[in-house]
This record gives structure tokens, C-alpha cells and sequence, in this order.
């Protein structure tokens, strides 16, 4: 917790909440940025199986890749290096089969199928 909250929310908000213990709300943590939106009672996995869809509507090989970049971001030391490697992922990216799919289908107005090759 103490590694990812203040890479979340930031430094002093996250040492205020570990060291306080303070408990917050549903308001608090979306005005502060640890959740990502507040969604009515009873809905909770609606909307997290809503995400996921929207998730799995993209290539499994650019939905890895975008994770593992976005955490490299946060440890690379510097503007460059962090440009460096995305730029050299979304070389990669475009070599994939995923991408050929995903420019027919755009074309052909249809869903991509992605084979993550």
C-alpha cells in the first residue's frame, strides 16, 4: 500500500490516510481520484462486468501491453526513456495480425475478431 496509494492519489494524501487510519467514503475516494467513479448500491458488478466488456473489445496483445507499459511509467527515469518505450511498443503493436484485423474491420464496419497473433 504504501508503494502504489501515494502513485495513485499522492504523497500527502496517501501518508494522511496510512498514517491517520481515517476511514472515507465513496464521495471522498472519487474527489481524490482512488476510484475511478461511484456507482448507485446494488449495481457494483454491473458496471465492473460493463468495463471488463469494454475491455475485451480490444486485443488481448494491446490490452497486455498497454498494462505493462502504463506500470513501466511509473518507475522509468525519464521523459525520453518513457517516450522510447512507448514508442517502440506501438512499433510492435502495428506488427501484429491483431492490427491488420483491426484496420479490416474498421473498413469493412464489422467488430475486429482478435486471434492475439
Amino acid at each position: 500500500m504504501s508503494w502504489l496509494l501515494p502513485r495513485l492519489i499522492g504523497a500527502s494524501r496517501a501518508w494522511e490516510l496510512m498514517l491517520t487510519g481515517r476511514v472515507i467514503d465513496s464521495a471522498e475516494a472519487d474527489h481524490i481520484g482512488l476510484v475511478t467513479r461511484v456507482v448507485p448500491d446494488g449495481t457494483v458488478i454491473d458496471s465492473a462486468l460493463e468495463t471488463a466488456a469494454l475491455i475485451a473489445q480490444n486485443s488481448p496483445w494491446g490490452v497486455r501491453m498497454t498494462k505493462e507499459v502504463a506500470w513501466s511509467q511509473l518507475e522509468i527515469g525519464s521523459l525520453q526513456a518513457g517516450i522510447d518505450l512507448e514508442n517502440r511498443t506501438q512499433i510492435l503493436s502495428g506488427m501484429t495480425g491483431d492490427m491488420q484485423e483491426a484496420i479490416t474491420a474498421f473498413l469493412e464496419k464489422r467488430p475486429p475478431t482478435y486471434t492475439n497473433t
